[in-house]
C-alpha cells in the first residue's frame, strides 16, 4: 500500500483504534468480572459443602450417641457413654453453624429436624436417669426408636432436597459459566485478532511513516541535484516560455527563475546563428521527440554570452501535441573557446608545415639540380680515362657528391615519415641478387678499410619475395654503412635466415654485426631518435646526421618489422630486424650488369626537355653511348613544337621550366591522340610525395630523380622503349 493511500485512510485507522481500545477495556472488565463471579460461586459452593457435612455430622453423632446408649443399658459398660457425651459437647457447635449458614428455604425443616434431636436426647437423658434403677420399658424404646426413626426421614428428606436444589443451581452456573467462557474466549479470539491486525496496520504505518520519510528525503535529495548539480536544467512549454528553470542555469545566464519563468522564451536568448540552428532542427525534434548535443550561444543578461551543448526530450500529449520539453545543457564556452584556439593553432601548425614542406621541396629541387651536375660530370670526367692524380681528386668528388645526396636524401625521407607520407610498395623480385649486390658492394668498401666482411645467406631464402627493395635497401644500407664507419679493426658480419610461416609467407631475419666501438646499454632508448648519436664526439669523429638509424627503425615497423640492437661498449655491436613477406613470382630486373648489349634501344629517339643546358648535356651524352638519338628543348612550350615537326619514342621532361613546365607541356600531350602513347619519364629534382602523385595524375608514366643513377635511367629505358 503506498503511502499516498495510506494517507487517505489515516481518519480510519485511528477511529478503529479507539473502537479497539474500548473494546479491549470492555473484554478486560468483562474477563474480570467472570473470574470473580467464578470465585464467588466456587466459594459459595465449598459453604454449602461444608453445610451438608455439618449436617451430616450432626445426623451422625446423634446415632452414634444413640447406639452408645443402648450399649450401656445392655452392659452397664460406662465406656459405651463416651459417643454420647462427646456428642452433647459436640452437638450444639454444630447446631449453632447449621443456624447460622442455612438458606432459608431449608431453616424451618432444620428447625423441625433440630427439634426431634433435641426430644431424641432427653428421651435417652430419661433412660440414663432410671438406669441402673430401672430399665426403660418397652414402650419407651419403641418410642426411642420411633423418633429416631422421624429424625432419620426429616434429615434425608432435609439433605435431598437441599442437595437437589444444590445440583441444580450448580448446572445452572456451570451452564452460565460455559456460556461465559466461550464468550470470554471468542472475545479474546477476536482481540487476537484485531491486535494482529493492528499490529499489520502498525507495521504498514510505520512503513509508511519510513516511506514517508524516504519520499522526502529523496525529493530534498533530487531537488538539491536539480538546482546545485553543475549542469543546466529547464523546462518550456508549448510555446518555448520557461516553466521551471535551476539555479545553476540562473547563474549562467545572470537572471533570477522569476525574470525567466512565464516571461523569457529560450529562443529570445539565442544568437542570430543559434536561432537558425533551433529553427532549422526543432522538425527533426518534433518528429523524433528528442535531440542531443546541439551547441548554442546563449546572450547573458549582462550582454556577454556562453556556449552551451544542449539535449531535450519532448513530452506529449494523447493526440500527440507537444505540451512540453525538459533540457539539460552543459557549459562548453572553455571548449568551444579552446577548440576555436586549437583550429588556429592547428592552422598555424598546417601552415608552417606547408611551408617547411615547400622548403624541403624547394631546397630539394635547388640542391639536386647543381648536385645532378656535380656528379654527371664526375661520372663523364672518370670514364675519360683520366690521370691517376686526377682519378683520385673525381673519386673523390664523386663520393662528396653522393655523400651530400645521402644527407639530403635522409632529411627528406624522415620529414616524409614524421608527416605520415611515406607508401611500402610492395613488388615482385629476386632477392637472391638483391642481397648478392648488397654484399659485393659492402665487400669492396670493407677491404678499402682493411676489414673482413662475413656474410651468411641461408640456403632456405626464398628466390624470389613480395616486398619493397627500395626501403628494404635502404634500411640495409643504413646498418651496414654504420657498422663499416664505426668499425676500425676486426669484422663485419651479414647474415640472412628465413623461416617458413605457411606456403605463401616467410619470416626473413636479418642481422647486421660489428666488432667496432659498441653502443653504452644507457644509451639504447635513445639511439633510435632523430639528430642523436651514442656520443656527443661522435659526429666529430665518424660525420653523420644522427638520422640513419631513426629513418631505419620508423620504416622497419612501417612494413611489418621491429629493429633491435645488443652491444657491449668497446666490443660491438648487432642490429636484428625480421619481415613478415609474401614469397613472391618471377620477375625480369633489369640492370646494366645484366644487359650484355643494349642494341634495342639504338636508334631510338628521345626528346629531353630541362632549362638547364648542363642537366641536358649530362642525360645526352649517357643516351647517345648506348646509341640513343636525342632531341632537346629547354620548355614545355618547345616541347610541343618538337613534337609537331619530329616523332619521337620517349621524353624525359624536366618538371620546373619556365614559359611552359613540365605538368602542363604533358597535359597538352595528352590531349593529342597522336601523342597520348609517348611515354613520358620525368626527370624530377623534388622527393616530395605530392610532386610524384602530381607527376601521375597529369599522365607521365614514371620519374628519375635527379641527381640520377645511370642505372636507373638505362633500366627504365628499356621497360619503356626497349622492344
Amino acid at each position: 500500500m503506498t503511502f499516498l493511500i495510506q494517507k487517505k485512510l489515516e481518519p480510519f485507522y485511528l477511529g478503529f483504534l479507539w473502537i479497539l481500545l474500548s473494546f479491549l477495556i470492555f473484554s478486560s472488565f468483562f474477563f474480570f468480572y467472570h473470574l470473580f463471579e467464578s470465585r464467588s460461586i466456587s466459594i459459595r459452593y465449598e459453604d454449602k459443602k461444608n453445610w451438608d457435612l455439618n449436617l451430616k455430622e450432626y445426623s451422625s453423632s446423634l446415632k452414634d450417641a444413640e447406639t452408645g446408649v443402648r450399649g450401656y443399658l445392655l452392659s452397664n459398660e460406662p465406656t459405651f457413654l463416651n459417643p454420647y457425651h462427646k456428642a452433647l459437647i459436640l452437638l450444639p457447635n454444630i447446631e449453632r453453624y447449621l443456624y447460622e449458614n442455612s438458606e432459608i428455604e431449608d431453616l424451618q425443616e432444620l428447625k423441625n429436624l433440630l427439634e426431634l434431636s433435641h426430644s431424641k436426647l432427653k428421651h435417652m437423658e430419661g433412660y440414663l436417669n432410671l438406669f441402673p434403677g430401672r430399665l426403660p420399658s418397652k414402650a419407651s424404646l419403641v418410642l426411642g426408636n420411633q423418633k429416631m426413626s422421624e429424625f432419620r426421614i426429616l434429615y434425608e428428606k432435609l439433605l435431598v432436597k437441599k442437595q437437589k436444589r444444590d445440583d441444580e443451581e450448580y448446572e445452572s452456573y456451570k451452564k452460565s459459566s460455559n456460556r461465559l467462557l466461550v464468550i470470554s474466549a471468542g472475545l479474546f479470539l477476536l482481540l487476537s485478532f484485531l491486535i494482529l491486525w493492528m499490529i499489520f496496520v502498525l507495521k504498514k504505518s510505520i512503513q509508511s511513516i519510513v516511506e514517508k520519510e524516504v519520499i522526502e528525503d529523496r525529493y530534498f535529495e533530487i531537488e538539491d541535484i536539480y538546482q546545485n548539480s553543475p549542469v543546466g536544467f529547464h523546462s518550456l512549454d508549448a510555446e518555448g516560455y520557461f516553466l521551471k528553470v535551476n539555479r545553476t542555469e540562473c547563474e549562467w545566464l545572470g537572471y533570477s527563475e522569476n525574470e525567466l519563468v512565464g516571461k523569457k522564451k529560450w529562443s529570445d536568448l539565442l544568437t542570430e546563428n543559434s536561432k537558425a540552428i533551433f529553427e532549422s532542427n526543432f522538425p527533426i525534434f518534433k518528429k523524433q521527440g528528442y535531440i542531443n548535443n546541439l551547441i548554442f550561444e546563449v546572450i547573458k543578461k549582462d550582454g556577454g554570452s556562453i556556449f552551451v551543448n544542449l539535449s531535450s526530450t519532448a513530452i506529449f500529449e494523447s493526440s500527440g501535441k507537444i505540451i512540453s520539453t525538459r533540457s539539460v545543457l552543459v557549459d562548453v564556452t572553455q571548449s568551444i573557446i579552446y577548440e576555436r584556439e586549437l583550429l588556429v593553432a592547428k592552422k598555424k601548425a598546417e601552415d608552417a608545415n606547408k611551408a617547411k614542406s615547400d622548403f624541403l621541396s624547394n631546397m630539394s629541387h635547388e640542391l639536386r639540380t647543381p648536385l645532378n651536375a656535380v656528379v654527371g660530370i664526375s661520372l663523364w670526367l672518370i670514364e675519360e680515362s683520366p690521370k691517376p692524380e686526377q682519378l683520385e681528386n673525381l673519386k673523390n668528388l664523386k663520393f662528396a657528391g653522393e655523400s651530400l645526396l645521402s644527407l639530403i636524401n635522409d632529411i627528406l625521407d624522415f620529414n616524409k615519415i614524421e608527416e605520415r607520407l611515406v607508401v611500402i610498395e610492395k613488388i615482385d623480385f629476386r632477392l637472391k641478387d638483391f642481397l648478392n649486390s648488397i654484399t659485393t658492394t659492402f665487400s669492396m668498401r670493407s677491404n678499402e678499410k682493411l676489414l673482413i666482411f662475413h656474410y651468411e645467406i641461408s640456403d632456405h631464402v626464398p628466390e624470389f619475395i613480395h616486398c619493397d627493395p627500395t626501403r628494404l635497401l635502404q634500411i640495409l644500407n643504413n646498418l651496414l654503412s654504420n657498422a663499416l664507419k664505426f668499425t676500425y679493426e676486426g669484422s663485419i658480419t651479414f647474415r640472412v635466415t628465413s623461416e617458413s610461416l605457411n606456403n605463401d609467407h616467410v619470416l626473413l631475419k636479418f642481422e647486421v654485426e660489428d666488432t667496432g666501438i659498441g653502443i653504452d646499454p644507457n644509451k639504447f632508448d635513445t639511439i633510435f631518435e632523430k639528430f642523436t648519436q651514442a656520443n656527443q664526439d661522435t659526429t666529430r669523429k665518424f660525420g653523420g646526421s644522427g638520422l640513419g638509424l631513426a629513418i631505419s627503425k620508423a620504416l622497419v615497423e612501417l612494413m611489418g618489422g621491429n629493429l633491435e640492437l645488443s652491444s657491449e661498449l668497446g666490443k660491438g655491436s648487432k642490429f636484428s630486424f625480421s619481415l613478415p613477406c609474401l614469397i613472391g613470382k618471377g620477375n625480369e630486373f633489369i640492370s646494366i650488369s645484366s644487359v650484355k648489349n643494349n642494341d634495342l634501344l639504338k636508334g631510338k629517339i628521345v626528346l629531353v626537355a630541362d632549362d638547364i643546358q648542363i642537366n641536358r648535356s649530362i642525360v645526352i651524352r649517357f643516351l647517345n653511348r648506348w646509341g640513343i638519338q636525342t632531341l632537346e628543348a629547354t620548355n614545355g612550350l618547345e616541347v610541343l613544337e618538337v613534337l609537331k615537326k619530329q616523332q619521337v619514342d620517349l621524353i624525359l621532361m624536366d618538371l620546373h621550366m619556365p614559359v611552359m613546365d613540365g605538368y602542363n607541356s604533358t597535359i597538352e600531350i595528352r590531349k593529342e591522340a597522336n601523342w597520348e602513347h609517348i611515354p613520358i619519364i620525368a626527370l624530377t629534382a623534388s622527393a616530395q610525395i605530392e610532386t610524384r602523385n602530381q607527376i601521375k595524375s597529369v599522365g607521365m608514366n614514371d620519374f628519375i630523380s635527379k641527381p640520377f643513377n645511370p642505372n636507373d635511367l638505362l633500366n627504365q629505358l628499356h621497360i619503356w622503349i626497349g622492344f
